[in-house]
């Protein structure tokens, strides 16, 4: 009986593992998916350096989607 508890002990392991990653995938999925679709994008600025101008994103955006 020894042998098939720890065979069901293993299989148990086995799916929460395989539903935890299955989860994190759709996650990484869906906000690859929404960056994506929303066309933004993400902007790392360096502290000290002056080469990024706030302000200057509008010119990036269609005239006819501009309000």
């Amino acid at each position: 009986m020894e042998l098939l508890g720890d065979g069901f002990q293993l299989v148990g392991f086995v799916v929460v593992t395989a539903t935890v990653l299955a989860s994190l995938v759709s996650v990484a999925i869906g906000i690859t998916v929404f960056l994506c679709m929303s066309n933004r994008k993400i902007v790392i600025i360096k502290k000290g350096s002056g080469s990024h101008e706030f302000g200057r994103e509008s010119e990036n955006i269609p005239a006819e989607a501009r309000s």
